[in-house]
């Protein structure tokens, strides 16, 4: 067995899509941390993940997709930007001061949950687990700030099980070419 690295192009798509989850969980954690210290700035940083998340969803559905890869990143491209759009009118209506800055954050992180979910239906589920953790972070940002360390332990979990499932695929196929 040798070790050198797959090339890109050359490694299967589920693991792609499992790097990308395992990004975005620990962006999402970074958040979870940000907003125990600092809610203004994880407003600012939960805003910021969406232009990030969408970037790393086309990078996936490029990965993807061999027929009908332009199809499968404009999609990605047009889900993000309507969640960009969402993002931008929670911000417009907070302008009027009908919403406070605390709650655009919270807002603009449900967004970026429902996103993540959607994409996790329409290109891999692992990104359903990143929707969920954020509707989780959000349910406990909202709720009960003090227990925001559950989420970091969600997020460990959830780190775990991916790297669970990478390490037994990785034991099935060796055992496969062994055999």
């Amino acid at each position: 067995m040798s070790a050198e690295p797959i090339p890109l192009a050359e490694r299967p798509a589920w693991k792609i899509a499992a790097a990308v989850a395992l990004v975005m969980v620990v962006l999402a954690l970074l958040g979870v941390g940000l907003a125990t210290t600092n809610p203004l700035w994880a407003r600012n940083y939960w805003v910021s993940l969406v232009p990030v998340y969408g970037l790393l969803c086309a990078f996936t559905a490029w990965r993807r997709g061999e027929q009908g890869r332009q199809q499968l990143v404009l999609r990605q491209v047009l889900h993000w930007l309507g969640i960009a759009g969402a993002v931008a009118l929670d911000f417009y209506v907070r302008g009027t001061g009908v919403e406070t800055q605390i709650a655009s954050g919270l807002d603009a992180l449900m967004l970026l949950a429902l996103g993540c979910f959607l994409a996790g239906v329409h290109l891999d589920w692992s990104f359903v687990g990143v929707g969920l953790l954020l509707t989780l972070t959000l349910v406990v940002v909202a709720k009960a700030n003090r227990y925001l360390w559950l989420l970091f332990l969600a997020g460990v979990l959830l780190l775990a099980a991916f790297g669970g499932v990478r390490w037994l695929r990785a034991r099935r196929d060796a055992s496969s070419v062994g055999a």
